[in-house]
């Protein structure tokens, strides 16, 4: 893939925060497309992080174009060919950023993620070995140090996150900044939430009355169009209750009370049979997106068994199988959002060809290999 004079705004923006081995690491991407921690902001504070000497470094190899410290084939930006060329950027700020040739930024973040606490009400194999809760020491530990680096990190925020890491409606420490959270003092915030979904029910959804005017979009992790394999991808899970809690969400967002609602589907060898049907489920509840994601290994599996899952790896003996899949015609709705799959679900005229070639039997073994090359 040719990155010449391409530039990526993130690490001049954006900041995540996990709390890792008793350290508040910090991110300038997701951490599984770019995983290199700048600091830890619990022991130093914001300017120690956000300009410190690592983040300058990743913050040049976005202005020479070198991405030395992404994961080029996980990045969706970077698969999906949607970087900024660095000509033809429109964007005030962006434009600024060029200039900051040292790496030294004069703002704070503008997008934060609150990554923290990893307090879920599922067990995703995916994600975890096993349920996660935060007990209440850690609690308020994490509180209390947050508390602490809050005034200054909120000073330039734009977005604000919750969370990447766990389920904020399970995790007390996002439940009741959520709940107690006076959006009115920051108009200009919007407010992000990432979720399985299951405890967000319209009731819950009312309690956070004081951060409406603020909320802005909504991502629920589903994995899954149908309960047997949502059971198994998606572990503690309520099928029903997710469903009538999303149809409750469509709701609010027809009132103007969301801005944009997703769904999201990390693709397994569990599920990614179910990917059209995904497709076909978000359109019927309403949705304004679905969004498809590799699957990642954030340490849950060994070697041999990440291998088992990761379908999109051409040394699957599923990959195949999978291609079929993506070249399905629902693939190519305009509610789908590859991600770091755009280069497996095809155009329409690379289609035509495909279906062309399946359509003669004694072409089969040069489909294959036409196949084959294309990865």
């Amino acid at each position: 893939m040719d990155l010449k004079n391409k530039f990526c705004p993130k690490p001049f923006e954006y900041l995540d925060i996990h709390f890792v081995e008793g350290e508040f690491r910090c991110y300038v991407c997701c951490p599984t497309w770019l995983p290199v921690s700048v600091g830890d902001i619990g022991k130093g504070g914001l300017e120690a992080v956000w300009n410190g000497d690592l983040i300058k470094e990743i913050r040049k190899s976005m202005l020479n174009s070198s991405f030395l410290y992404c994961d080029k084939s996980l990045c969706p930006e970077i698969q999906a060919g949607t970087l900024h060329h660095k000509d033809y950027i429109y964007k005030s700020d962006y434009k600024e950023y060029l200039n900051y040739e040292d790496g030294q930024v004069p703002h704070g973040p503008k997008i934060v993620y609150f990554s923290e606490d990893r307090t879920c009400n599922l067990a995703c194999p995916s994600c975890r070995k096993d349920y996660i809760t935060l007990n209440d020491d850690l609690f308020d530990h994490l509180k209390g140090t947050r508390d602490k680096f809050l005034p200054d990190l909120m000073k330039d925020v734009e977005n604000l996150n919750i969370c990447s890491s766990g389920d904020p409606f399970s995790s007390r420490l996002y439940r009741e900044f959520l709940f107690q959270f006076e959006g009115d003092q920051y108009p200009k915030l919007k407010i992000n939430l990432n979720t399985n979904g299951v405890l967000l029910t319209p009731e819950v959804f009312q309690k956070m009355s004081g951060i409406h005017r603020n909320l802005s979009q909504i991502f629920i992790s589903i994995d899954a169009a149908k309960e047997e394999s949502y059971n198994i991808v998606r572990k503690g899970g309520q099928w029903q209750k997710l469903l009538d809690n999303i149809s409750g969400l469509v709701q609010f967002r027809k009132k103007g009370l969301i801005d944009h609602l997703q769904l999201d589907f990390v693709v397994q060898d569990h599920n990614y049979r179910e990917m059209p049907a995904f497709v076909k489920l978000g359109r019927s509840l309403g949705v304004d997106k679905v969004y498809f994601q590799r699957i990642s290994n954030w340490g849950t599996f060994n070697d041999q068994e990440f291998a088992k899952r990761d379908v999109l790896s051409p040394s699957h003996p599923q990959h195949l199988h999978f291609l079929d899949v993506c070249r399905h015609p629902l693939m190519r709705d305009k509610i789908v959002k590859k991600g770091n799959l755009s280069s497996f679900i095809p155009k329409a005229q690379r289609e035509k060809f495909y279906q062309f070639l399946k359509s003669f039997k004694f072409l089969r073994r040069m489909r294959k290999r036409v196949l084959e090359i294309s990865r």
